[in-house]
């Protein structure tokens, strides 16, 4: 069964040699959050840029001086960009357990935003390594559904998921309600899509994890 161990969870991140030189940059100020929430990090500018094209876009025209430079990001979730922050300087995903999985699914939506596939990949894999043995609950699949676009690899993984812990030989006992996941209106439209297909073959996530990744190899072949 290919489910994500640590070493492919963890792996990434920059090479020593790589992070020495993007490390040899000035820093940004990012500020994620807003009021009481609002957390800020001083982070190497080369790196953010060199990771995020969506942080390469928006310090192309400043000019790097010694005064510090401030990217304010209000929206998003200051324990999602945490992780970001963890992944560009270690490579590491590891998020506490008393904030998971909701903070995995923040973070994979913030990796969208920064156009940042290698983070959301391991993302993706952590979330795949909370579930193994327990199913997505009707708050975690309202959450999914609440920030991701239609059709993305998060609400792919919700919907097979959910197939997967419903059918007979999947060896994990349902814990999400019916009636709890049909309040969802957009997630009941996608497995009506399924069943109306008549695709509803019980796909099991954890063993086919490349569905969900997008440059990672997850230990099946290469994603094209």
């Amino acid at each position: 069964m290919a489910t994500p161990n640590d070493d492919e969870i963890n792996r990434g991140g920059v090479c020593t040699s790589e992070r020495v030189r993007l490390l040899q940059d000035t820093v940004v100020s990012v500020r994620v959050g807003r009021g009481q929430d609002l957390e800020s990090w001083s982070l190497h500018r080369s790196l953010l840029t060199h990771h995020s094209p969506y942080f390469a876009t928006g310090l192309t025209e400043t000019p790097r001086r010694s005064t510090l430079h401030t990217i304010k990001l209000p929206e998003d979730d200051p324990d999602a960009f945490a992780l970001f922050v963890q992944w560009l300087y270690t490579g590491r995903i590891a998020a506490r357990r008393d904030k998971l999985p909701a903070v995995v699914c923040h973070a994979w939506v913030l990796g969208e935003k920064l156009q940042c596939p290698a983070f959301q990949d391991r993302v993706m894999c952590r979330l795949l390594a909370c579930h193994v043995s327990e199913a997505l609950n009707e708050d975690t699949v309202g959450l999914i559904y609440d920030i991701s676009p239609p059709g993305s690899r998060l609400r792919a993984f919700a919907v097979d998921q959910f197939f997967w812990n419903r059918a007979e030989n999947s060896g994990v006992p349902p814990q999400i309600g019916v009636e709890g996941v049909m309040a969802v209106v957009d997630f009941n439209k996608d497995l009506l899509e399924r069943l109306c297909d008549n695709d509803t073959v019980a796909v099991n996530p954890y063993e086919d994890g490349m569905r969900y990744m997008k440059v990672l190899d997850y230990g099946i072949g290469k994603v094209k």
